[in-house]
């Protein structure tokens, strides 16, 4: 049987930190696009306020900023699902490589 020294653990090691460190960046990404998305949906609400008078919402309607919020929200929403399913995927890696660490050392223990 092949030998499973040190080379093999290392590699495991490095491929546990590998989908550490994705991880970590796709759930930087999602919860930059949330807070993109949060500032969106704060600006949309703001055209509902009495803040502007009838002036800025006329303004607003005349030049499609509501449609193009509107629209800049769906597609940050289109975003977030896809990183979503990106960071489903990267910790189901990173799950498996926890696995082949503790199999590893479970190995390394029989006799």
């Amino acid at each position: 049987m092949a030998e499973k020294g040190p080379p093999l653990k290392k590699l495991v090691a490095l491929k546990r930190q590998r989908a550490e460190q994705n991880l970590l960046s796709i759930q930087q990404e999602l919860t930059a696009l949330m807070t993109e998305l949060k500032r969106l949906e704060t600006d949309l609400a703001a055209l509902n306020g009495e803040a502007g008078g009838i002036e800025t919402h006329i303004l607003a309607y005349e030049h499609g900023f509501a449609q193009r919020q509107t629209w800049a929200i769906q597609a940050c929403r289109a975003k977030i699902a896809e990183k979503e399913s990106e960071y489903a995927a990267a910790r189901e890696a990173l799950k498996r490589a926890f696995d082949s660490e503790e199999r590893l050392r479970r190995e390394d223990k029989r006799p």
